[in-house]
């Protein structure tokens, strides 16, 4: 660990330096800010730091030997015991930590934290069976394109290029293999201004409720069942979030968007059925838009994953009056780590978009966005996706047959592709309690009531992804769910 350690000493406390020094170094360590086995500072370098004599500071570690909270190791100086156990020390000093803190409940405007959320568990990762959705595998991620894209974007050329500030600007090589390479799959042609880097779809979404729903009489329809933090966002802006039902082939194109100021919209596969809005459908929703004077958001995730048809254009390419706002991102093909998303519109609102922006944090990383770039340059995403739509294929198909085999209770949505499975259960299974069931025997499923806007959402829904799953683990994950499923 470094050396530098700012201890704040008062001299007018009634604690002695040595008290002081001996209380803070204790905390550092209890709370890990200090690893454990990790060098402590010469007792000659901290003793010049804080402006104190030597022997104070080599009483305070005497004191810390004597408390076990530090060893010594011969010719190389004081070391944090491994072995210390923190909770003690913790109780010892909570009262001095804690004896004045603020009371932050009296000035949050809100309390996100206690917004229900979509949450996956922090240790997916470690079970054997995790059909988590929007996840991948590592064993698919392309790691030497990637890493031969990410030595090259910090050559000294390039870093001069991305190192400055450049508030409100976005790559142009990424720009430019968006508009050329990524845009043109979905029938949608525009110049560079109309186009604005973003932080991932979620980003994007954030920044279009800032700046054009934040009105109390503003109307803005979703899909329910939905994508439940696009529900969150809306209602936090103050409009309104009115439900729009959904069937076998997606958002219902009839009256119940007539009074809608704004209509959101996952139509490549919906959110979270993973169904398709057929192109008679997106006819008839621009149609309304137009009509009844209402704008799109088309979330266009996972586009490129229909496994029995060709993709249907976007939404945006068939509009035009400039009346669809399209987002798209990279996280479900390349990671969804590197937040890496794009906002298409009138370069008129993109211009009011990236003002937004720029007070929010300016641009994404500029390092990242010369990464991404490259990879698209090079067609290493175009491999990739080539190489996921695959694997992806052959992993939903796997997944269906066992399913159909082990779990014949369980109807499964039909759909044309994506990387998850919509799944109802009969009525009277609980998708929470079956969840976690599942999970004691290493298989992680989605509950599905949290997609529900109504107050008393059905409760047997569940999702299941087999985008991180290896195609040689679904069955025996399936067979592990059933378990579960019969011991309901």
């Amino acid at each position: 660990m470094s050396s530098e350690l700012l201890l704040q000493l008062d001299p007018d406390s009634k604690d002695s330096l040595q008290t002081q020094i001996v209380a803070q170094l204790s905390l550092a360590i209890a709370k890990g800010t200090i690893p454990l086995n990790s060098p402590m500072p010469s007792s000659r370098h901290l003793a010049l730091q804080l402006g104190v004599g030597r022997n104070t500071v080599m009483l305070a570690y005497q004191r810390l030997l004597d408390d076990g909270l530090i060893v010594t190791h011969p010719r190389r100086g004081y070391f944090v015991n491994p072995d210390v156990e923190r909770t003690r020390i913790l109780e010892r000093y909570q009262d001095r930590e804690h004896g004045h803190n603020i009371d932050w409940n009296t000035r949050l405007a809100e309390k996100p934290s206690q917004w229900q959320a979509l949450r996956k568990p922090k240790d997916w990762q470690l079970a054997p069976y995790p059909f988590v959705y929007g996840q991948m595998s590592a064993d698919v991620f392309p790691i030497q394109h990637w890493r031969e894209c990410a030595r090259d974007a910090v050559s000294v050329r390039a870093i001069k290029s991305w190192a400055v500030d450049r508030i409100d600007h976005d790559e142009p090589l990424l720009l430019e293999q968006i508009r050329t390479r990524l845009l043109p799959k979905r029938g949608i042609f525009v110049e560079d201004r109309a186009i604005m880097l973003t932080v991932g779809a979620q980003h994007a979404l954030y920044m279009i409720a800032e700046l054009l729903w934040r009105k109390a009489a503003v109307s803005v329809g979703i899909e329910n069942p939905g994508y439940s933090d696009l529900r969150r966002l809306i209602e936090r802006v103050g409009a309104h979030a009115k439900p729009l039902a959904v069937d076998s082939d997606g958002l219902i194109t009839d009256a119940q968007l007539n009074d809608c100021d704004y209509v959101c919209v996952t139509p490549s596969h919906q959110s979270p059925t993973t169904v398709t809005l057929p192109h008679a459908r997106r006819q008839e929703l621009l149609h309304s838009a137009s009509q009844h004077d209402f704008v799109v958001i088309e979330d266009d995730y996972e586009s490129e994953f229909n496994f029995h048809t060709r993709p249907e254009p976007a939404l945006k390419s068939m509009d035009t009056e400039g009346r669809v706002i399209y987002v798209g991102s990279v996280s479900k093909t390349l990671a969804p780590g590197l937040r890496m998303g794009y906002i298409v519109a009138s370069p008129e609102l993109i211009e009011e978009l990236r003002g937004l922006r720029r007070l929010m944090l300016r641009h994404p990383a500029a390092n990242n966005q010369l990464s991404v770039a490259l990879f698209l340059a090079r067609g290493y995403h175009d491999a990739l996706v080539s190489k996921l739509f695959k694997i992806y294929q052959k992993r939903r198909a796997l997944l269906v047959t066992c399913l159909e085999q082990e779990l014949p209770e369980l109807q499964i949505q039909a759909s044309l592709g994506g990387s998850a499975l919509w799944i109802k259960a009969p009525d009277s299974i609980d998708t929470e309690q079956l969840a976690l069931k599942a999970k004691e025997l290493g298989v992680i499923v989605e509950p599905g009531a949290i997609h529900f806007a109504q107050p008393k959402p059905p409760k047997n829904f569940l999702r299941m992804g087999f985008s991180a799953i290896g195609e040689g683990s679904i069955a025996e994950g399936v067979i592990a769910l059933r378990r579960a499923y019969q011991n309901l």
